[in-house]
Formats: structure tokens, C-alpha cells, sequence
């Protein structure tokens, strides 16, 4: 049920019961205060949060806030045998509690708020808050169950939600498994749904409750019917005693290791959806590299403005600038039929990226049965990079820590070496980009058939430019001398694209009886594609010592062989026919979608030329089923997709413009179809949910790998193949009592990942299987009082690879313990300390890597009136142990990474908070 239903029921309600009961509409009245610091005078507190809760669960039912003289006049409608609580509070003060009689006019007289951290002795609350509710489709949080230290993110909010997970390193947010696309606020879009602004920007005590649901696209939240595609989404419901209000903070911080954090923050939020927000910060303290110019500026402004109940508008601007710097080293073991291939290299890059992006959609409900919707964006970026990469090949282990091979490469037996490359590049690219949308929808009866229009373009561009330095020695090949072999090249590369796509479409959608709807929709779509490159070779211009200049006459250095063009077009039609069944119980969608499409390319590489022109057909078949029985809910999803390969695959010809990869493509390549299945389970009242899933994909696209044991290089091309697939399940359990929570989970993985490997060209390729399995089990355990918190977690993850050349296999066990407390003490005092130790074993991992604990603490004192100012020290891996450290096995190979992070820093911050009412 979509927003606008719920809200005319509520209204509905509301109406007919304030009629009925008017005469027992209960008045409450009273004053607020507070008492100076230092002369202990009081006076008079304003905009002071006025609340009126329900005594057994503390459920909101009315809100005001104090005037300027801290006087206030709330109403409320009581229900028949319920007892009432009214809480007085103010951010940074201790709140106050009054119980409520069942007077019709009830004075509390004046309620005094201080700073101090004193118990309140008036009333003891004993009902239970309720962590997870079912609403129909929605999951209700309340933000309330989950205690967060004072100044917290909503990412500290969210780790402590159970369900959510937010990788910071990708910035994905899942809930039970389910992807959440974006996060939005009362409703409405925040930030175009970006989850990274949101979850490390806005503060946590802002936010009341969250809810995750299906968020309807335009046209299915105004027909009622669902398409089928679910677009999970967080919605963050604001504090209600915080609506309207101006909340705004500045925050400044310098610290060792150059860090600096500057901050400040303006956000007004209204229940109905309406925001603006201002965000500015500039920080290095989350980059760990050592490269000494890290840092992040960003400058951001959001809106939603509606212009009474028929026009809506929301928009937001971003800039960003991120410069960062690291110092890598991998090391690659890759698996062949005569012997593994060994490798490791090296790399020092820097990287200036800059982006500025901003975007705006409306709606206007013209009249009851027409809808015009709208949006638009423009972005441009233009990025700067520049590398130093070392790498190296062996025939067997070279028995040195890669981290310094290259400083003792000359140790190495030379009957050990294969190849090895330096390398220096350095490139500028500049892109470009819009796009915009506008669709119609018109209801043509009362019984709800309606018809849409939709029209999308969007075109993008680019340019990049590249300079790169190379010299690779080849250990196994003599040139003409008896020396070993050198390949030295100084190029030049200039490669502009563009980008251009149109779709316009129809969509009908038409009632069958009052459960079952039906919907059919076509789409035309054109794209055009072009991109070329441009390869010059400098080395007969310049000497050795010369980098990133372009000589004069240098068009004269133009490679044929390293250079193409490539231009291609696809126009589709694209057909879908669904039906929607929906009632108490049981939710069912079921879609077919068909896309026949013509599909063109152009390329030239080189001297060689080569067109293909291709007629191809697309499914979508799509199954949703959901049943639901008060607080229990299971559903089950299945869809199905075909894949086209891509154009550049399809071709027939061979690139060669890095001499240890050279890549080829086949025109004999087929169609690929994936399954994905995926079934859920969920009972918030138990505090039980669990996840099932399956993916396997038919004539799956592989790489072909030709190892040169003489070069080291690699000769790849794509391969249809069957045998990929992965199966996936969690389970998680939750439960609170009192102060206390405890929550277990665990979750295990196993995929089958299949490619082709040959390093005789004489012989057939043969089939490399690798069979990956992770198990992993977690506790977590909370102790919340009032005077602070406690949370503890545990964890085992195990990880195994077997591949199935020479029986090839890795394994990695972690133990993961952790520990994060605070503690608030008199006077605006709060101490806090984090704690996490890891236990490493496995394959190839040396002592010293084994084990790793990473120490921080932070004191704050919060002061001034109202504790609106906040001074804050934090000093992270105070014991400079930490290590960046990964691993990973593929269908080919086994990976280890690591990357130069400074060991810890010291910073010291200072916060202003403060708010003002409209």
C-alpha cells in the first residue's frame, strides 16, 4: 500500500474519531527552564521537545515544542485503559518525565532540565520498545533500540541494526541479504539516494525510526500495479520533535601524520518529505596511505521543495575532489598444467580525480487522473593519474618476500626468471555527461486502466590522454648479441569516446477484478558508440629521460598496429507482458520480457578491418512470490536473464598493444542465459530471518589463456563454457533482554568457477575448475545502560579453494575478536575505546603476518550552555600494528595484496552544535 493511500486511511480515521470523542480531547500545559552553569540561575528554555508517549511501549502519539518564554499547550486524543507519559527534552540535557492523569486538563507545572547526569526519579518506564515491526511490505526499525554513543553517525546506527550490512570499502548497504539501492529521508530522495552521504554525514540522533520497502516507480505507485522489479530502499523517518528545525554544526580538527578534518553541516528536515541540506568537508583522516598530499574535499546541497499538494521539486549539486597516493605489491601464484607460474609486482600511483554532479526531478499531478513526472542530470570529471609499476615473472617460487623483491631481485637464481618490466604511465581523462527523462501517465476510467508515455536521452563524451614508459626483459629469449632480450617502448596514446542513447516507450496497465492486474509495456531504444585510439611511438624522438612531453612532429611516430577504431550501433524493441495478484496473504508477480535487437560494429586494429552485424533475441522471465501471516513474511524470487557478448568480443582481431597481454576476439561466441533464485524468511518478533539463493549461468563467457613459458606473457580469447554457478545462505537470530541484546548469525558460500588454460599451442586448452568455499559464524553480544555501552562480537570465517590443475588448493581461517564501549561521566565527560584482534592461518602466510590488533580511544567533553560545543581527542592504532593484508583465489589463480598505510595517528577536534526553530 503506497504513501498516499496510507496517509488518506490515517486521515480518514483520525477524522472519524475526533468527531466521535471530541468532547475527550486531553490539554496538557506547563513551562520549561534550565539552570545556568556557574550561577545556577534559571530562566526560561526554548524550542524544548514536548512529547506525549504511550506508557506500555513509549509509542509517539503528539509533539510541540516551547515558545520563547518556555511556555507550551499540547492536545492529544487519549484511548479508552492507556496511561500516558510526557517527556520534556532538550539536545545535550537530561530529559524529564511526567506521567499524564486522566484529566481532560492536566497542568505540570514547571519542569526544570539540567545538565547534569541525574537519574530522574519521577517515573520508571518498564514497557518494552519493540526493535523490528512488519507493516504489509515494510520493515519498521526503531532507531530507539539501538543506543548510540552521543555524536554518532547513522553509520554506527546501522551496525548496530541486525539485517544491515554497509561495506564501507564499496559502499554497498544490504539488509537480510537484499541489495538496498539507494537511502532516501521522510520519503523523498536525499542526495539522488547516495547510501555514502548519507551513512557518514548524518547524525544518528537525528533519525527515529528506518524503514526498508519496495520503493514503486512513478508509474507503479500511481496505477497501484507492480512491474515486477523490486528496488529495495532505506527510508530514514526523522525525529519528530526535530522536524522543522535548523540543525547545524561546524566542526574543525588538525592531528600528526598531517591529518586535518574541517567540517560543517546545515540540515532542515520536515515530515512531509520537504528538506535542504548543506554539506562541506574537507578530510584526509580516513586515508591511511603514506603519501603525504591525501585528502578529500567535497561540497554538497540537497533540497525537496513542494509547492502545495500538486507540484513537487527536489534537486542536489556535488563537488568532489580526491587526491590519494599508495604504494602497493601484489603476488600472483597462476595455475598451469606443467607447473604453477609465479609473479609479483610492484606499484607507487597517485591519482587527483575530480567530479561535479548535479541532478533534478519533479512531479506535477495535474489533475486527479494525469501525472507528469521529470528528471535530469548533468556530471563532468576530469581525473589525473600517475604510476611507477614494477613486475616480474618466475618459473618457480622465488622464495623472497615480495614486498622486497625488487630490491633483492638480483639474488633470485637467474634460471628462475622468466620476465621482468618496468613500467611509468601517466594519463589525463575527461569525461562528460547528461541525461534527461520525462513521462506521462493518463488514468483513462474509474476503474483504474491507464496509459504512460516515456522518453529518455542521454549522451556522454570523453577524452583521455596517456603517456606511458616501458622496458621489459625477456630471461628465456637471446636478441641478435646473446643478451637477454629487451623490448623498450615510449608511446603516446590519445582515446576520445562518445556515447549516445535514445528510448521512448508506452506502458498499459488494466484491472482484472479487485486482485488481479495486468500490464504491457514496449520500448524502442537506440544507441550509437564510438571509440578510437590513437598510438604514437616516441622512442626514436626522445631519450630515455624524457616523460610526458609530446616532441614536435610527433604524428610522425603513428602505429598502425597499436592503434584502432571502433563504431557501433544497436537499436531493440523491447516487449513485456506481466500479471499482479495481491491480497492479505499472498503477493504474486509473474513477467516475460523480449528484446529482439540489431546489433553493428565497425572496427579497425591496425591494418585489419572487420564489420559484423548481428540479429539477436533477449529474455526476462521474472517470478515473485510473497506470503505473509502477521509478523511472518517469505518470499521467493526467481529471475531469468539472456546476455548478449559483447561487440568487442565478437571480433576477430588480435590486440597487441601490451606485449605480456595480448587479447583476440571470436565470432563464434553464443548467447548467455543466467538463473538467479533467491528465497527469504523473516519474523522481527522472533527476531529470526534467513536467506537462500542460487546463481548459474548457461554458455557463460570465459577466457581462453595461452601462457608463453619462454615470455611469461599471456594470449587470451573468449570462450563459451558451461560449469559456473554459486549457491549462497545466512541465518541471523536476535534478542533482547533488558539492557542486554544478543544476536548470532552465519553464512556460507560455494561456487564453481570454470576457465581454459594451455601453455603448449599445439595441444587443446585444458578446463581450470575452482571450487571456492567461505563458512562464517558470528556473535555479538550488548550491554546498554544508561550511563554508556558495551557491545562485544566474535567471529570464524573460513575460506578453500581446490582447483582442479595439479590439485591445486589454498585455505585462510580468521578469528575475529572485537571490542567497542563508551562510558558517560559527570560534567559532559565521555570516554570511549574500540579494540579489534585478528588470527590469520593458511596458506603461504608467514609469522609476523599471522596476527594483528588494532587499538583506538577518544575522549569527548561536551560543554558550554546546553553542551553545544564539543571537544574531542582521538588517537587511532595507538599500538601501530595495523596491516592492510588481502587474498583471493580465482578460477586461474591465487592472489595476495598488500598496501603501505601509516601505522597510526593523533588528532584533536573541535564540534559547535547548535539549532534553531522555524
Amino acid at each position: 500500500m503506497n504513501a498516499c493511500r496510507l496517509c488518506g486511511i490515517f486521515l480518514f480515521i483520525f477524522c472519524a474519531h475526533t468527531v466521535s470523542y471530541a468532547q475527550q480531547v486531553r490539554t496538557v500545559r506547563g513551562a520549561v527552564q534550565t539552570i545556568e552553569a556557574g550561577n545556577h540561575k534559571k530562566q526560561p528554555l526554548p524550542s524544548a521537545s514536548i512529547v506525549v508517549l504511550e506508557k506500555r511501549d513509549s509509542t509517539f502519539v503528539k509533539g510541540t515544542t516551547s515558545d520563547k518564554n518556555g511556555r507550551f499547550v499540547l492536545k492529544y486524543q487519549p484511548q479508552n485503559r492507556r496511561q500516558y507519559l510526557l517527556k520534556v527534552s532538550f539536545m545535550g540535557m537530561e530529559s524529564a518525565y511526567r506521567i499524564l492523569s486522566d484529566s481532560l486538563s492536566v497542568n505540570v507545572g514547571v519542569v526544570t532540565l539540567k545538565d547534569d547526569d541525574i537519574q530522574i526519579g519521577e517515573v520508571t518506564i518498564t514497557g518494552k520498545l519493540k526493535e523490528v515491526e512488519m507493516k504489509g511490505d515494510t520493515t519498521v526499525i526503531n532507531a530507539a533500540a539501538y543506543k548510540t554513543p552521543e555524536g554518532s553517525y547513522l553509520e554506527d546506527l546501522v551496525k548496530r541494526v541486525p539485517g544491515l550490512v554497509y561495506n564501507k570499502k564499496d559502499h554497498s548497504l544490504t539488509y537480510n541479504g537484499q541489495a538496498i539501492s539507494e537511502i532516501n529521508v521522510n520519503g523523498e530522495s536525499f542526495f539522488s539516494g547516495d547510501k555514502k552521504t548519507a551513512l557518514e554525514n548524518l547524525p544518528a540522533n537525528l533519525i527515529s525510526k528506518l524503514k526498508v520497502y519496495d520503493k514503486k516507480s512513478k508509474e507503479e505507485e500511481f496505477t497501484g500495479i507492480s512491474s515486477g522489479e523490486k528496488k529495495y530502499v532505506l527510508d530514514l523517518q526523522t525525529k519528530d520533535e526535530l522536524n522543522k528545525t535548523w540543525l547545524t554544526n561546524a566542526t574543525v580538527g588538525y592531528g600528526n601524520n598531517k591529518k586535518k578534518d574541517l567540517e560543517g553541516q546545515v540540515n532542515y528536515f520536515n515530515k512531509n518529505g520537504e528538506n535542504l541540506s548543506f554539506m562541506a568537508r574537507s578530510t584526509n583522516r580516513y586515508q591511511n596511505s603514506t603519501y603525504k598530499d591525501n585528502i578529500n574535499n567535497s561540497v554538497g546541497l540537497n533540497m525537496t521543495r513542494k509547492f502545495g499538494k500538486k507540484f513537487s521539486l527536489t534537486g542536489n549539486v556535488n563537488y568532489d575532489l580526491n587526491r590519494n597516493g599508495n604504494i602497493t605489491s601484489m603476488y600472483r601464484e597462476q595455475y598451469l598444467t606443467s607447473g604453477n607460474q609465479y609473479s609479483a609486482s610492484a606499484n607507487e600511483g597517485t591519482s587527483k580525480n575530480r567530479s561535479m554532479n548535479s541532478s533534478l526531478m519533479g512531479e506535477w499531478k495535474v489533475d486527479k487522473r494525469t501525472r507528469i513526472h521529470f528528471n535530469g542530470s548533468f556530471g563532468l570529471s576530469p581525473n589525473e593519474n600517475e604510476s611507477s609499476n614494477q613486475s616480474a615473472s618466475f618459473d618457480a617460487p622465488p622464495n623472497v618476500n615480495h614486498e622486497s623483491l625488487f630490491a633483492d631481485f638480483e639474488s633470485i637464481p637467474k634460471d628462475m626468471k622468466v620476465n621482468r618490466s618496468e613500467n611509468r604511465s601517466a594519463s589525463e581523462n575527461k569525461s562528460n555527461r547528461y541525461n534527461w527523462m520525462i513521462g506521462i501517465m493518463r488514468r483513462l476510467n474509474e476503474k483504474g486502466t491507464t496509459l504512460g508515455l516515456n522518453v529518455t536521452n542521454s549522451d556522454s563524451w570523453g577524452d583521455n590522454e596517456s603517456f606511458s614508459l616501458s622496458q621489459t626483459t625477456y630471461f628465456k629469449l637471446e636478441d641478435k648479441n646473446g643478451n637477454d632480450s629487451v623490448l623498450y617502448r615510449n608511446q603516446y596514446i590519445k582515446s576520445p569516446q562518445t556515447n549516445n542513447q535514445w528510448r521512448v516507450g508506452v506502458s498499459f496497465t488494466q484491472p482484472i477484478g479487485k486482485k488481479v492486474h495486468f500490464r504491457a509495456a514496449y520500448n524502442w531504444n537506440t544507441q550509437y558508440e564510438r571509440d578510437n585510439r590513437d598510438t604514437y611511438e616516441l622512442s626514436s624522438m626522445t631519450n630515455r629521460d624524457s616523460f610526458g612531453d609530446l616532441p614536435a612532429g610527433y604524428e610522425a611516430g603513428y602505429v598502425d598496429s597499436l592503434s584502432n577504431r571502433s563504431h557501433s550501433r544497436s537499436n531493440g524493441h523491447d516487449l513485456n507482458v506481466g500479471f499482479n495478484y495481491s491480497d492479505d496473504t499472498w503477493m504474486f508477480n509473474a513477467s516475460l520480457g523480449v528484446t529482439p535487437q540489431k546489433r553493428t560494429i565497425d572496427r579497425k586494429v591496425g591494418k585489419l578491418y572487420a564489420d559484423t552485424t548481428m540479429r539477436t533475441i533477449d529474455y526476462q522471465p521474472m517470478i515473485w512470490l510473497s506470503w505473509r501471516k502477521k509478523k511472518m513474511r517469505v518470499s521467493l524470487n526467481y529471475n531469468g536473464r539472456t546476455r548478449q557478448p559483447s561487440l568487442s568480443d565478437l571480433m576477430p582481431l588480435t590486440d597487441n598493444s601490451d606485449p605480456l597481454y595480448i587479447t583476440r576476439g571470436n565470432p563464434d561466441l553464443k548467447q548467455m542465459f543466467m538463473h538467479t533464485m533467491h528465497v527469504s524468511f523473516q519474523h522481527p518478533s522472533k527476531g529470526i530471518s534467513a536467506n537462500l539463493g542460487w546463481q548459474m549461468e548457461k554458455n557463460s563467457v570465459t577466457q581462453v589463456v595461452l601462457y608463453d613459458v619462454q615470455t611469461g606473457g599471456r594470449e587470451t580469447y573468449p570462450i563459451n563454457i558451461n560449469g559456473n554457478w554459486n549457491t549462497y545462505g545466512s541465518a541471523d537470530w536476535w534478542k533482547r533482554f533488558g539492557h542486554f541484546s544478543l544476536k548470532l548469525s552465519t553464512s556460507g558460500r560455494h561456487s564453481n568457477r570454470v576457465s581454459m588454460i594451455n601453455e603448449d599451442r599445439s595441444q587443446q586448452p585444458e578446463k581450470s575448475t575452482t571450487r571456492d568455499t567461505g563458512l562464517n559464524c558470528e556473535m555479538a553480544a550488548s550491554y546498554q545502560p544508561t550511563w554508556g555501552g558495551f557491545d562485544f562480537s566474535t567471529s570464524w570465517d573460513y575460506q578453500y579453494s581446490l582447483n582442479s590443475l595439479n590439485d591445486n588448493n589454498t585455505y585462510t581461517r580468521y578469528y575475529n575478536f572485537r571490542f567497542d564501549g563508551y562510558v558517560d561521566f559527570p560534567f559532559g565527560l565521555q570516554l570511549r575505546t574500540d579494540a579489534g584482534y585478528i588470527l590469520r592461518s593458511g596458506t603461504n602466510i608467514q609469522k609476523g603476518e599471522d596476527d594483528e590488533i588494532v587499538w583506538n580511544a577518544r575522549a569527548t567533553w561536551r560543554f558550554l550552555k546546553q553542551r553545544k560545543a564539543e571537544l574531542s581527542a582521538y588517537w587511532a592504532d595507538i599500538l601501530g600494528k595495523r596491516k592492510s593484508y588481502a587474498r583471493m583465489a580465482t578460477s586461474d589463480g591465487f592472489y595476495e595484496s598488500r598496501t603501505q598505510e601509516i601505522k597510526g595517528y593523533f588528532i584533536v577536534t573541535f564540534k559547535y552544535n547548535f539549532r534553531l526553530m522555524m
